[in-house]
């Protein structure tokens, strides 16, 4: 085995506490193996180990790894566990000594979601004076926020505090805590019960906490930026002042912050919980070529919350292609794939990476129009989607052919059109409605109406009397013109984006919701057919599904990505606003922050060739041609993070190294990281920085402008974006504005938070 100096340090470590910042695709889980193979040689006992994972996929692949790796070790291994597993193991032994009560664990996810819609129900309706529905987006989010508050050590209202939710989710508190009260009544545990248990069985009993600690004398955990606040505070006491710990991750792809995940943890909470670490970083990779590493190191140099290890591609590695293309009429997708088809590469391969569902909705239309099968994890497929479902089956209604469907595909249709807009009626009689209907479809709109004059609250019988009116306004439209055109009456008749936008617990979601019915309507414009051909076309569509056997695309979510590698990588959607994705609250730098890792984690999942598909912006083309990382202005219209990833010199520098060809010049507007990056491989390329002229230097006054002293055209200074100018005030008396920073493009800030200083 061949390793690097840098693997070798690590592997070798002795000491006290050990931080390993490692790049992605660098090898670590190798190293860690090695490491554990060099203490057992060193005579630790396989027992005075500890090696913690955070999912069961990583600890299966990890033991593997280690028993293929050091497979002539005749001692014992030590095992590999997850924090849950061995969260369970102290709950057992916890309740043994009677720390713990003997609660029954109930691993069924559908149990846990059923009391969870009950508390929720119960405290929703006490919230609204027992009127309205409790939708099972709202469960969903419910269920996230008890996890959240179990991967803590505070109280539920002030998490919610913290959490990117709305007001109106307020009753969450009431409900975790009435949540609570019933489990303990049940007697009973949840999967996250097993470490926030323990956990604060511990924290409120300084003996109980000494017995656990001080077990044994290494502990290592792998990707550590993805430790939240119960495990780390787990981890401080397994360890307490015996075990030396050793924790490798990378903070450029703490991408779970959702559930807790934070880059403090690794940049500065470490250090603070276990003292005078020995710091060591694994900057190779073993993934990608030079194209990718520099435009990766490009990309996330913009983060302020990490450490300033550069991304390094090994010299065994194969080169990596960057690609970036304009979206056109044809989906770009379409081609690329067939040229790597041609190549006799397989679809196994490849994959399409998105940050938004929404924007898988073109790739799979014009993939299912090319006859090219694929299959979407981490969301339904485009027809199964209750928003396009809603959309064709108002244009069912509209057509009169609701009755054509099969039963079962007809109900799931009603629900999905019932349900947008929602009626705001309880799961139960939503179901009698739709099978009510599904029988007799030709008297949707009195069954409808029939019930706006029954027994329920004066708002849900509102809802019923505008339903039912929409309803009869699209049974008697018979559209003839073309079916986008038609498809946006609807869209605009029912409100949709509106109520999209009112009642979806996020704003990503009701982002999600709205592309996907834009992306379909889209499709509708570009095939330019009637309602009816439309809907023969998606019928033909549903019809023609890939075989289960078939060799197809994977299309899936960035988040899913992490951890897995494929030769090629398409990335479609790559539009400002769209990725980075913008929240309707003030997206701040931490927002954009968590964005940039996103697309940094997209990125470096390619192998051979990463494909970045963007929408036309002349600025963008200019900048490659110039090699120039800044975004020109605040109308950019490909993503923010592809001007940033300089592929300009990205590519062209990744050429000149891959060739090895040091007679060549490269210019660019800024080559600070090239020239880190030159150093570091040892090579000697010809690098120029294009001097523009000087412009006159503006330094910041040091007061903080308040909101009624700043205007239109005002120039001032953001401690992280820099200078800028002020574009509009959106509104004066929440304080929100819109700054162009030079060169970080169009912002929405809050003033109160932004604390802009003038320029003078």
């Amino acid at each position: 085995m061949n390793l690097t100096d840098e693997q070798l340090r690590i592997i070798t470590h002795s000491g006290g506490h050990a931080r390993v910042s490692a790049v992605a695709g660098s090898g670590k889980t190798t190293t860690m193996v090695a490491r554990i193979g060099w203490l057992l040689q060193q005579g630790v006992q396989a027992d005075r180990m500890m090696v913690l994972m955070f999912n069961k996929s990583a600890r299966d692949s990890f033991a593997e790894k280690m028993h293929q790796q050091l497979s002539s070790v005749s001692r014992l291994l030590p095992e590999v566990r997850t924090f849950h597993s061995l969260g369970l193991r102290l709950v057992n032994s916890f309740t043994r000594r009677g720390a713990l009560p003997h609660y029954r664990l109930v691993t069924e996810e559908y149990v846990q979601e059923k009391l969870a819609r009950q508390v929720a129900s119960e405290m929703y309706r006490e919230e609204r004076e027992n009127q309205g529905w409790l939708a099972g987006e709202e469960v969903e989010e419910f269920l996230a926020f008890i996890d959240r508050v179990k991967s803590t050590v505070s109280e539920a209202a002030a998490v919610f505090n913290k959490l990117d939710l709305a007001a109106r989710y307020s009753y969450f508190i009431r409900a975790y805590e009435l949540f609570e009260k019933v489990r303990k009544e049940r007697k009973i545990r949840f999967y996250a019960d097993l470490i926030h248990e323990p956990l604060l069985a511990m924290l409120a009993d300084d003996e109980l906490a000494a017995w656990v600690a001080d077990r044994v004398e290494h502990v290592i955990v792998d990707e550590y930026q993805d430790i939240n606040e119960a495990q780390q505070q787990l981890l401080k006491i397994l360890a307490g002042k015996r075990a030396r710990v050793m924790v490798v991750g990378d903070v450029d792809q703490c991408i779970y912050e959702w559930r807790g995940a934070r880059p403090e943890y690794i940049t500065s909470r470490f250090q603070l919980d276990f003292p005078k670490p020995e710091n060591y970083q694994l900057s190779y990779t073993f993934r990608y070529g030079h194209q990718l590493s520099l435009a990766a190191n490009h990309l996330i140099a913009a983060n302020r919350k990490r450490d300033r290890k550069l991304c390094i591609s090994h010299e065994t590695n194969t080169n990596t292609v960057i690609t970036c293309l304009e979206e056109q009429r044809k989906q770009p997708v379409i081609g690329v794939l067939s040229e790597w088809r041609k190549g006799g590469r397989s679809l196994r391969d490849a994959v399409v990476l998105v940050r938004l569902f929404a924007q898988s909705v073109p790739v799979e239309l014009a993939l299912l129009e090319a006859g090219i099968p694929y299959r979407l994890e981490g969301n339904a497929q485009v027809f199964d989607c209750a928003e396009v479902l809603a959309l064709t089956g108002y244009l069912q209604l509209a057509l009169g052919n609701l009755a054509d469907a099969e039963q079962p595909a007809r109900e799931k249709m009603l629900t999905a059109m019932l349900s947008q807009p929602h009626l705001g009626i309880k799961r139960e009689d939503m179901e009698v409605l739709v099978q009510n209907i599904a029988e007799n479809p030709h008297d949707a709109v009195a069954l409808l109406r029939n019930r706006s004059t029954s027994d329920l609250p004066p708002f849900i019988r509102k809802r019923f009397e505008e339903t039912a009116g929409n309803w009869q306004w699209l049974a008697g439209s018979s559209p003839s013109g073309r079916a986008d055109v038609f498809l946006k009456k609807i869209v605009q008749k029912l409100n949709l984006f509106e109520f999209y936008h009112n009642f979806s617990a996020r704003s990503v979601t009701a982002e999600n919701r709205v592309k996907t019915c834009q992306a379909f309507i889209d499709f509708a414009a570009t095939q330019n057919v009637s309602v009816l051909q439309l809907l023969a076309k998606v019928a033909e569509f549903q019809h023609g599904g890939a075989d289960p056997a078939e060799e197809s695309l994977l299309i899936t979510s960035v988040h899913r990505s992490k951890g897995l590698e494929w030769p090629l990588v398409i990335l479609p959607g790559l539009e400002e606003g769209a990725f980075p994705f913008y929240r309707e609250r003030e997206s701040g730098v931490d927002d954009l922050e968590d964005e940039r890792r996103l697309f940094y984690v997209a990125l470096t999942r390619a192998i051979e060739q990463v494909v970045c598909i963007h929408p036309i912006d002349a600025d963008f083309k200019r900048c490659i041609a110039k090699c120039c990382g800044k975004i020109p202005g605040p109308m950019v219209r490909a993503s923010r993070f592809l001007y940033e990833a300089n592929p300009g010199l990205s590519v062209g520098l990744g050429e000149i190294l891959a060739e090895q060809d040091g007679d060549r010049t490269i210019s660019a507007d800024d080559t600070t990281i090239a020239r880190q990056y030159i150093a570091s491989v040892g090579a000697r390329v010809q690098l120029t920085e294009d001097k523009k002229q000087e412009k006159t230097v503006e330094s910041p006054s040091p007061e903080i402008l308040e909101i009624h002293e700043l205007g239109e055209g005002l120039r001032v200074w953001h401690h992280v974006f820099g200078a800028g100018t002020v574009l509009a005030i959106k509104d004066r008396k929440q304080g929100r504005l819109t700054v162009s920073f030079d060169d970080h493009g169009e912002t929405v800030l809050l003033a109160g938070y932004a604390k802009l200083r003038p320029l003078s």
